[in-house]
């Protein structure tokens, strides 16, 4: 086997890295908060080094991400060979950004968590990365309708609009599309699960 992660058919093959197991929510922690770009100026309780980049996409917001933690993150999805993932998803590794998209809507409703899905939301929040407003606006449409683990999804929705938004080359179609998808998270918070 080559040093490349493998998943098989459903079956995810992969090792620790920074002690925390990809797919795995990694621990609040109490110091080194990164301040999430919001008028409160909250501190953000996770930092890249809290997880694997594969789970990055589910923990940071858009601000997180400098220049390191993008060369990391480009790094370690070529050193990913998915089988049986599809037609889409080695595009979607590559940066393909309908790929992506596509591979991204497959996988909803998300249930549990686990690596299949950490690497397509991976390839997907590298597409959003390049600044790119349709990427960002399914990764927040995902994140605001996955349980992550956490209580910070409402955060990192936000985070991932703004950045979308900021990255539009039409920012009123975008306000527009925000306000159905903000509506429909609040329904879903309101309803539960079943709306």
């Amino acid at each position: 086997m080559s040093d490349k992660l493998k998943v098989l058919k459903g079956e995810p093959q992969h090792e620790k890295t920074n002690d925390h197991e990809i797919g795995n929510s990694p621990s609040v922690r109490q110091s080194e908060c990164t301040v999430l770009d919001n008028p409160a100026r909250r501190p953000w309780p996770f930092a890249p080094s809290d997880a694997s980049p594969l789970a990055w996409w589910r923990t940071l917001p858009s601000d997180a991400f400098g220049d390191t933690e993008r060369l990391h993150l480009l790094t370690t999805l070529k050193q990913i060979d998915v089988l049986h993932g599809g037609d889409d998803f080695a595009p979607a590794l590559e940066g393909d950004l309908s790929a992506a998209i596509g591979v991204a809507f497959a996988l909803m409703p998300i249930g549990e968590l686990n690596l299949k899905i950490d690497i397509a939301m991976t390839a997907l929040l590298r597409c959003a990365l390049e600044r790119n407003a349709a990427a960002a606006l399914v990764l927040a449409q995902v994140l605001g309708l996955t349980d992550l683990g956490h209580s910070f999804a409402t955060e990192l929705v936000a985070s991932w609009l703004a950045y979308g938004r900021r990255c539009s080359d039409n920012p009123r179609k975008f306000i527009e599309v925000e306000t159905v998808l903000l509506a429909a998270f609040r329904e879903r918070h309101h309803y539960g699960d079943d709306a």
